[in-house]
This record gives C-alpha cells, sequence and structure tokens, in this order.
C-alpha cells in the first residue's frame, strides 16, 4: 500500500498537533463537502495550535500520460508554482503576446531543418527573453513565506499530483484565493526554462543516479501493459518535444473539480470554512470527468532480468506484480513487508545483512511504483564486494521457503502488527499527514474511509495468509530482477 522511498516522497515532515487515533470516532470529526462545480474537500477541526494545512490532490500522474509526452504531468506541478495573470507578471498583457508568439515560433521549430532552424531557434531564444523581463520572480511562493506559510511544496507520482503548505489559521481566505486562482488561472510562463530545469532534474535523479537508472530499468522491464512501466519524470527526448500548449491542453483535461480532492486539517471552523472554499474554489468551471487508466498485466510466466552497467557498487532491485488495493491481498502484503524487512530484527535483514553478509543494507516495498494499478512487492539490496545477485536471490528465495513451510510465528506476526499500525498512527499525528493520508485515499482507494479500514484488515490477518500470497505471488518464475553491474568510465 506505502509508496517506496524515492526522492520526491521524501517531502511530508510536519508540525505536531493532538494525536488523531484511527478509530470510528474519525467518522464524527472529518466533514464531507461537495462544491456545486463536483470538486470534493475534507474538513478535520483540530484544535491546539493555531496553524492549518491546505492539500490538494489532483487524480493525474505519469500513468495518465499520453506515449510521447511523458514527464507532462510532473513538468506541469512545476508550472503550478508560476503564478496567474494577476501574480507573477509586471505587465500580463504585454506578457500574453509574447507568450502567444513563442508557441507560434515554438511550433515552426519543430519541423524546421538546416539554417531556419538555427533562426527560429536564436529567435525564440530572444522572445524567452523578452518574457522573462515581465515575470515577478516566485511571487506566488513569496506570498506564502510573508504570511507565515511552511513546507510550501508539492509532488507528481505515478498517480496523483498533491500541492500543500501550513498557514496560521487566520490565513484560509488567502490560502482559498491563492490555490483556487493557480487551478483556475494557471499561466505557464518561463516554460522553456523550467523544461530545461526538469530536464537536470532527470539527469541528476535518473541518468547519474545508480539507484534511479536501476529504479528505470526495472519498472520497464516488470510492466508489458501497464503505464507503470515509464518514468515519472520522463524521458529525454519527451521532455525535449513537450511545449506550453501540450501543457495547456493536458490541463484543461485533468485540472477539473470533479478530478480534485481538497483537504483542510487543523484549527479551523468547518462552517466558515465551507463559506470560503464555494466563494473561492466554486468558481472553478465544471469539466468532463477525464478517461479512466485501465491497463490489464498479463500474468508473469518465467523470470526476467536486465543488468544494468554502471559505475557504482553492484545491488540489485526485484519485483513480483501484485494486485493493487483495495484488493484484501494488498493488506496482506503491508505485514509481509514487515517481517521480510522493516528493521534489523526482520528476516531479510538478519539473513542477508547479519548472518550472510551478503549485502550492505535490505529494503522493501509492498506496492511500488504506486497504487491506482497494479504494482509490485519490491526488494531492493545493495550486494557487498565478493558477492553477487545470485547468491543474494538464493537467499532470498531461501527466505520465501520458510515462510512457505513454516509460517510466521505468533509473536512475530503480532510485532508486525503491532509496529505497522504504530507507524500508521504516528503518521496521523501531524496536519501534515493527515491530510495527505485522507486526500490520498478518497482520490485512490474510493474514499477516505479507509484509513479506518486498514487497521482492522491488518489485525485480520493470519499466517496461512502469509503463506498463501508468497506461494501464490512471490515465486521465482514471477520474479523481475534489475542488477546493476559496476563498470568504470574511460
Amino acid at each position: 500500500m506505502k509508496k517506496f522511498f524515492l526522492a520526491l516522497t521524501a517531502l511530508y515532515f510536519a508540525l505536531l498537533a493532538p494525536p488523531l487515533a484511527a478509530n470510528p470516532d474519525l467518522l464524527d470529526q472529518v466533514r464531507e463537502l461537495t462544491l456545486s462545480n463536483g470538486m470534493k474537500f475534507l474538513l478535520l477541526r483540530r484544535p491546539g495550535a493555531p496553524v492549518f494545512t491546505g492539500y490538494i490532490q489532483v487524480k493525474v500522474g505519469g500513468i495518465d500520460e499520453a506515449e510521447g509526452q511523458t514527464g507532462i504531468a510532473h513538468l506541469l506541478e512545476h508550472m503550478a508554482f508560476k503564478g496567474t495573470s494577476e501574480i507573477g507578471t509586471s505587465d500580463f498583457a504585454a506578457e500574453q503576446r509574447l507568450l502567444e508568439e513563442l508557441e507560434t515560433v515554438h511550433a515552426e521549430l519543430r519541423k524546421a531543418q538546416g539554417p531556419r532552424r538555427v533562426a527560429l531557434a536564436k529567435r525564440l531564444e530572444g522572445l524567452v527573453a523578452k518574457a522573462g523581463s515581465l515575470v515577478v520572480k516566485e511571487e506566488f511562493s513569496k506570498i506564502y513565506l510573508r504570511n507565515g506559510g511552511a513546507d510550501l511544496n508539492a509532488t507528481t507520482s505515478q498517480d496523483l499530483t498533491s500541492y500543500f503548505v501550513q498557514l496560521p489559521n487566520t490565513k484560509l481566505r488567502l490560502w482559498a484565493y491563492l490555490e483556487s486562482s493557480r487551478l483556475r488561472d494557471p499561466v505557464f510562463r518561463e516554460f522553456y526554462t523550467e523544461r530545461d530545469v526538469v530536464q537536470e532534474e532527470r539527469r541528476t535523479r535518473i541518468d547519474d543516479s545508480p539507484f534511479g537508472k536501476l529504479y528505470e530499468s526495472l519498472m520497464a522491464l516488470a510492466f508489458d501493459k501497464s503505464p507503470y512501466r515509464r518514468p515519472t519524470i520522463g524521458y529525454p527526448a519527451d521532455l525535449q518535444r513537450l511545449s506550453a500548449d501540450d501543457l495547456k491542453v493536458f490541463y484543461k483535461k485533468y485540472y477539473v473539480p470533479g478530478n480534485m480532492v481538497g483537504t483542510l486539517v487543523g484549527d479551523i471552523d468547518p462552517g466558515e470554512a465551507t463559506k470560503v472554499l464555494e466563494e473561492y474554489f466554486g468558481k472553478i468551471p465544471a469539466g468532463p470527468a477525464p478517461p479512466k487508466v485501465e491497463a490489464r498485466e498479463p500474468e508473469p510466466q518465467q523470470e526476467k532480468r536486465v543488468e544494468v552497467p554502471f559505475d557504482a557498487s553492484p545491488a540489485l532491485m526485484a519485483g513480483y506484480l501484485k494486485p493493487t488495493m483495495p484488493h484484501p491481498d494488498d493488506y496482506v502484503f503491508d505485514i509481509l513487508d514487515q517481517v521480510l524487512c522493516e528493521g534489523r530484527t526482520s528476516r531479510l535483514y538478519k539473513r542477508l545483512v547479519v548472518q550472510d553478509r551478503l549485502v550492505q543494507n535490505v529494503a522493501c516495498s509492498a506496492s511500488s511504483p504506486g497504487s491506482r494499478l497494479d504494482n509490485l512487492f519490491f526488494i531492493y539490496a545493495s550486494i557487498l564486494p565478493e558477492h553477487d545477485a545470485d547468491e543474494v536471490l538464493k537467499a532470498v528465495d531461501d527466505e520465501l521457503g520458510k515462510v512457505l513451510r513454516e509460517g510466521v510465528g505468533s509473536e512475530e506476526l503480532k510485532k508486525a502488527k503491532k509496529n505497522l499500525l504504530a507507524a500508521w498512527n504516528y503518521e496521523l499525528q501531524s496536519n501534515d499527514e493527515a491530510a495527505q493520508l485522507l486526500s490520498y485515499f478518497e482520490a485512490l482507494a474510493g474514499g477516505w474511509r479507509y484509513v479506518l479500514e486498514h487497521p482492522k484488515r491488518i489485525q485480520a490477518v493470519s499466517s496461512q495468509d502469509l503463506q498463501r500470497v508468497t506461494r501464490q505471488y512471490l515465486k521465482p518464475e514471477r520474479r523481475r530482477t534489475a542488477i546493476l553491474k559496476p563498470t568504470k568510465k574511460s
């Protein structure tokens, strides 16, 4: 269920607020609001510190992109900080004319060859500079900072695009104005500059990163039909082709009220918030529901491997296709993740790191790279010198075999459940995490009440369930493995 730890997911750190227990009382604490245009909000009042977290989840990510336009959802997230026709510009009328001319020139540049291409590229560069001279840099973010905003950020995953910030509770109206404005009236200024930023981000996170390169290779190997096979950050050639006009089409298709969930958690007055939300977010025009992504991955029949040469220490990533939530087996994998990989007492840590000394560290994910479609149970190991991937995989299979033969003892199972539920409740301690979880499950699991259902399902998992899913899904012939092979750069 929980997504694996890529860099872009390590952003949710929060101001502690009074505890929120994942129990039925939450049914009386969360207020649901659906605006006249179809946008849904979840409101949770938590008295205490005079602050609140505002969270917007847009149900669009890497899996919604068309072939040849990978990376567009992530690039749109970057552009959402550029402001509106009123924020981020010193003269929007003049800027708008330049932005329109920019797109005309870029469209011609796509088709041009030879000297004409050189001339158009130079003209495009000049227009970018002229339009840039009218930009008020980072005005959107600076408004938040001047008003006590903290942890302003956004993320894009395969499944969702998220925007979030913490503010004093006296700034609710400001938050509603700013967020509704950038959703209703975005201006994609500095597009070509920002596109270069994203291309550099890709080089850093993927092309020059052994972890990133290995992960991208595994996803491409593990999925034949599913759009999870493509990287959220995009392929270099696709990024280079994207235009601001492409972005506008994508935005109009997916950034519609019925495809978004907003959440407010903190010291708020739900009654006042309801009026403010309708006043500002209700202005966003309703639109048709975006198309659903449906991709059924064929059942794996034989093991597949790919070797990834890189000037780095050896490592491996292995993935096993599995169902996503709310399939009942998804809960079982949450427990299996704890038993196999969580902490120094986990089975794979004790076997691979302590006993056999095959790897430096080992980690698992119960749901990678996302949760809207069937995903992977994922294992990562950094291999020590003098050892290889075959030794590691043999030891992994041996430990999985022990689960099959012996099951998981009552004390070990009890500990795994306790640790998982403790982590679950710890996340709900903060405004940020509570807002993120509520909106995440509202968007992806059919309703925020999954937060209540999950602990119950976890408590019901048995040793027989762990044996069954291990037997059904974690067979060597269903495994996809990417192996990093050290190489020296010339």
